[in-house]
C-alpha cells in the first residue's frame, strides 16, 4: 500500500518539479509532513515520557534522508528524469541489506536475497531505455540519484534505533521531517539560484502539496511496518513503487514507449521477488 502511495506522490512531485527549485519542493514536503504528522500524534494520544535518544536517531532520519537524499533525488528527477533516477535508487536495496546484517543482526536469508535481486533487476527491465542518440547525459549526473541512495539508505537503521526507543512512527515523523526543515531552510539561500521561471508556481505548490499528503500516508503505512519487521524484508517491497511510478510517468508525461514483453517481464520479476521475500525461508 505504501508503494502505490508513494508512486502517485513521486508523479505529482515530477509535475511540481517544472517550475519549483528541488530545495522548495523538498521543504514543502517535510513541513507538510511535520503538520500532518503533530496532529496524528496528538490524536492518537501517544503521550508518554519523550525519549531524548530516540529524537537523536529521529534527527537523524531527517538530515539523512529528508535533506540530503531528498534534494539528491529531486535535483536528479529535474536532470535525468523520473525513470532512470527511479532505477537507480534502487540500489538503496544493497546498502540495505547490508546494514541490516551488520548492525541489527538481521537474517538475510536465500529467500530475501533471491526476492531482492529480483526486484533489482525487474526494475531495471522496466526502466531500461536504448539510447536514441537524442539524449546524452554526464556520467556525474548518474551520481546524483546513487547518492540519495546511500542516504536513504542509512535512515532506515536510525529509524530502527528510534524506534526500539520509542515506537511511534508519528513523533518519529515529526522529528525526522521536521529536522530535515530546518536545513532546508538553511540551505535555501544557496541552491535556489536565478531562474527565469518563477520559484513559487501557484499551479505547481498545488500538485507538490497532493502530492505531499499520499507520501504522507505512505510514511505512516512503512514506518509502523518497520517498527514491527526487518529492514532486510520490508524495504524491498516497499521498493515495487517503482513499478507503479513508470507506469504513471508514461501515463500523464506520454513516454514514447509501448508495454513491451521488457516491461512484462520487468514488472512480473518484481512481483514475484516480493512473493519470494515474503514466503520465502
Amino acid at each position: 500500500m505504501a508503494a502505490i502511495l508513494v508512486s502517485v506522490a513521486q508523479t505529482l512531485f515530477r509535475t511540481g518539479l517544472t517550475h519549483l527549485n528541488p530545495t522548495a519542493t523538498a521543504l514543502m514536503m517535510n513541513m507538510t509532513t511535520v503538520t500532518l504528522a503533530a496532529m496524528l500524534y496528538f490524536y492518537l494520544d501517544e503521550g508518554g515520557p519523550w525519549s531524548l535518544e530516540a529524537a537523536f536517531w529521529f534527527a537523524l532520519v531527517g538530515f539523512s534522508g529528508g535533506s540530503f537524499g531528498r534534494y539528491f533525488n529531486f535535483q536528479a528527477v529535474k536532470l535525468i528524469g523520473l525513470a532512470r533516477t527511479s532505477v537507480l535508487i534502487q540500489s538503496l536495496l544493497i546498502w540495505t541489506a547490508v546494514l541490516g546484517v551488520m548492525f541489527l543482526g538481521e537474517r538475510l536469508t536465500l529467500g530475501v536475497a533471491a526476492g531482492t535481486l529480483a526486484i533489482m533487476f525487474g526494475a531495471v527491465l522496466l526502466v531500461y531505455e536504448k539510447e536514441d542518440g537524442k539524449r546524452n547525459y554526464s556520467l556525474w549526473l548518474y551520481l546524483l540519484p546513487l547518492m540519495a541512495a546511500f542516504a536513504y539508505s542509512v535512515t532506515f537503521l536510525f529509524r530502527k534505533y528510534g524506534l526500539a526507543l520509542m515506537p511511534s512512527p508519528p513523533f518519529g515523523m515529526v522529528v525526522a521531517s521536521g529536522s530535515a526543515s530546518l536545513l532546508l531552510m538553511c540551505a535555501m539561500p544557496f541552491t535556489e539560484g536565478k531562474s527565469s521561471k518563477p520559484e513559487w508556481h501557484f499551479g505547481s505548490l498545488a500538485f507538490v502539496g497532493l502530492g505531499a499528503s499520499f507520501n504522507f500516508m505512505a510514511m505512516v503505512l512503512f514506518w509502523n511496518a518497520l517498527r514491527d519487521g526487518e529492514i532486510v524484508r520490508v524495504v524491498p517491497i516497499n521498493r515495487l513503487s517503482v513499478l507503479f511510478v513508470i507506469f504513471f510517468s508514461w501515463f500523464f508525461f506520454r513516454k514514447q514507449e509501448a508495454v513491451t514483453f521488457r516491461v512484462v517481464a520487468g514488472g512480473i520479476l518484481s512481483v514475484v521477488g516480493a512473493f519470494v521475500i515474503v514466503w520465502g525461508k
